[in-house]
C-alpha cells in the first residue's frame, strides 16, 4: 500500500495535520478577527514551503544562480560552511513567512495591535510547518523503521512546529512594534533619545524618522528570527537533541515576555468615527508630555501612570500618553506592591472593583493636594525672598526588610513604606 504515491501523500498528510488542527483550534477560540481570515493566512503559510522548493528547483536548471552551491564549493571550512548555509536557508524560510503577514496586512490592515501581527505571524508559520512535516514524513516514510519514523514525527510535530512559529513569533512581535513607529518615535525622543542606527536609516534613504525608526524595528526582528532559525538547524545538523529542546524552551519564554509587556496590548489603530475629542488644549498637551518624559528618564513611574490616567480621562485616544503609561507598567518590578494595584487601571474602569477605585483615587488625591500646597508655600517663600526646602516624607512601618519608594517602584529594603 505504501509503493503508492497518493495513499503515501494522503497518510502523510493526514497524520501532519493532527498538531496543526490543534494549534488552529486555540487561535480559532481566541481570534479577534474570523475564522476565515486565519484560515487565509494559514493557507497562504502553506504556500510558502512549494515556493522555497521551487527556488530550489530553479537552481537545479541554472546552477550559475545556486546560492546553496556557491556557499559549499567555496567555502573550506565544514563549520562555517553549514552556518552560511543555515544562515541562507533560515533567512529564506522566515522571510518567505514574513511575506504572508506584510501583504496580506497592507492590503487589509489587518493588523491593530502589537499582538496581532505576532498571532497571524504564527498561522503563517503553523502552514509553513504543515507542509514541511508533509514532506518529510512523505519522504522518509518508505526508508525507515516504524520506531525511528515515529520519533521523528512526534519530535517534528513538537518542536519542530513551535520552533517555526517561535521564530516568526518573534519576528511579528517587532512587526507590530513598528507599525506604531510614529508615537514610538515621539517617545524616544522625550526619553532616551531616537537612536543613531534609526537617525542612520532615515538620512541615508531619506525617510523620516519615524520611517527609519520602523524599518530598524523590522530589521531587528527579521534579524533575530533568522539567527534563531539558523542555530536551531545547526543544532539539529549535529543531532544535539538536548540542546534543541532547551533552545526551543528558552525561545517561548522570551516570546512569552515579549508578549507580556503592556506595550503589546496597545491599539495601533482606531476607527476615526469612534474617536472622542481631546478637552486639552495642544500647548498644554505638549507641556505634560515632556513632563512625562522627564520623569520616565527618573523612573517616577508611578507618578507616570498617575498622570497618564488623568490625561486620558480628557484624551483617551492619545497613543503617546497610552504608551507611556504601558512602558511604565513594564518597567516597574513584577513583584512591586503597587504594581498589582496600579496594574487594574490598565483595565477597563467598568471592570474594576469599588475598592480598587477608591485605593487609586485616594492616593491621586492625596498626592495631587500635597503638591499644590508645596507650590504655594514655594511661592509665597520665594516672594519673601527666603529658600524653599523639599519637605521629608513621612515614613510608615510596614514588613521589616522591605522599603519600596512609590515614585521608582523599587526596593530598597530598610523597612519603611515611602509615600
Amino acid at each position: 500500500m505504501l509503493s503508492n504515491p497518493a495513499v503515501l501523500l494522503s497518510l502523510a498528510t493526514f497524520f501532519s495535520a493532527i498538531p496543526v488542527l490543534i494549534w488552529l483550534a486555540v487561535f480559532f477560540s481566541k481570534g479577534e478577527k474570523s475564522k476565515k481570515t486565519i484560515a487565509y493566512i494559514f493557507f497562504l503559510g502553506c504556500l510558502t514551503a512549494p515556493a522555497l522548493l521551487g527556488i530550489q528547483y530553479v537552481w537545479d536548471i541554472f546552477p550559475n544562480f545556486n546560492i546553496s552551491a556557491l556557499i559549499e564549493n567555496n567555502i573550506k571550512n565544514q563549520s562555517t560552511m553549514f552556518i552560511l548555509t543555515f544562515i541562507l536557508f533560515g533567512a529564506m524560510e522566515e522571510l518567505a513567512k514574513m511575506y504572508v503577514v506584510k501583504a496580506v496586512d497592507e492590503r487589509t490592515i489587518l493588523i491593530n495591535k502589537v499582538n496581532d501581527a505576532v498571532k497571524y505571524s504564527l498561522v503563517s508559520a503553523l502552514g509553513f510547518s504543515f507542509i514541511e512535516n508533509s514532506f518529510y514524513l512523505y519522504q522518509f516514510w518508505p526508508s525507515i523503521g516504524i520506531g525511528e519514523l515515529t520519533g521523528m514525527y512526534i519530535f517534528r510535530s513538537i518542536f519542530t512546529t513551535c520552533a517555526h512559529m517561535i521564530f516568526s513569533g518573534i519576528f511579528g512581535y517587532y512587526y507590530g512594534i513598528g507599525k506604531y513607529s510614529i508615537v514610538m518615535t515621539h517617545q524616544e525622543k522625550l526619553t532616551d533619545g531616537v537612536g543613531s542606527f534609526t537617525k542612520w536609516i532615515a538620512r541615508t534613504f531619506k525617510l523620516p524618522l519615524s520611517e527609519g525608526f520602523r524599518q530598524k524595528t523590522v530589521l531587528k526582528g527579521v534579524f533575530i528570527a533568522i539567527t534563531m532559525h539558523a542555530t536551531f538547524n545547526f543544532l539539529l545538523q549535529f543531532n544535539k537533541v538536548l540542546p534543541v529542546i532547551i533552545f526551543v524552551a528558552l525561545g517561548y519564554f522570551f516570546l512569552k515576555y515579549l508578549l507580556s509587556r503592556k506595550a503589546g496590548h496597545l491599539l495601533l489603530t482606531n476607527d476615526i468615527t469612534q474617536k472622542t475629542k481631546s478637552t486639552i488644549a495642544k500647548e498644554d498637551k505638549e507641556v505634560v508630555i515632556e513632563l512625562l518624559g522627564m520623569w520616565f528618564k527618573e523612573t517616577r513611574y508611578v507618578d507616570v501612570i498617575h498622570i497618564c490616567e488623568r490625561l486620558l480621562e480628557r484624551d483617551p485616544d492619545n497613543r503617546v500618553v497610552q504608551l507611556f503609561k504601558a512602558k511604565a507598567m513594564d518597567e516597574m518590578d513584577d513583584n512591586h506592591t503597587y504594581k498589582k494595584i496600579l496594574g487594574k487601571i490598565l483595565r477597563n474602569k467598568d471592570e474594576m472593583s469599588e475598592y480598587d477605585k477608591n485605593v487609586i483615587e485616594k492616593y491621586t488625591n492625596e498626592k495631587e493636594q500635597f503638591e499644590k500646597a508645596k507650590a504655594m508655600i514655594k511661592k509665597q517663600l520665594e516672594k519673601e525672598g527666603k529658600t524653599f526646602a523639599e519637605p521629608q516624607r513621612i515614613p510608615v512601618p510596614v514588613k521589616a526588610n522591605t522599603t519600596t519608594n512609590i515614585s521608582t517602584g523599587k526596593y530598597s529594603g530598610e523597612g519603611t513604606f515611602k509615600i
